[in-house]
């Protein structure tokens, strides 16, 4: 999908994960994701996290998933599925969630 920069004013064609789906009609289908990058080297943030079978999840590159950078958009503009975590990225997927969203889960 076209991922929107943290300034909303540029988007970037890039794989999210998918966090929630909400389909409160046929015409208002939203869906939350969580950015993916391969720019493995760039800044760490809290809640980033290496995707060691990256290649399983139908990704191009070594990638990092950015649970700093989540948005929710029209499902319409989510292009395609390219592939799934595999069992140990979605556990450390959980975990990482976990600890970065804590507050709002206890």
């Amino acid at each position: 999908m076209r991922f929107p920069f943290t300034n909303v004013a540029t988007t970037k064609k890039r794989p999210g994960l998918v966090l929630a789906r909400v389909a409160r009609s046929p015409r208002n289908r939203l869906v939350t994701l969580a950015m993916i990058s391969s720019q493995v080297e760039a800044l760490k943030l809290d809640g980033d996290l290496l995707l060691p079978d990256w290649g399983s999840a139908g990704l191009l590159h070594p990638s990092l998933l950015r649970l700093a950078k989540v948005a929710t958009v029209d499902e319409d503009l989510v292009e395609k599925t390219i592939g799934r975590l595999s069992a140990v990225d979605h556990e450390a997927t959980r975990a990482t969630f976990r600890r970065v969203f804590t507050a709002w889960i206890e």
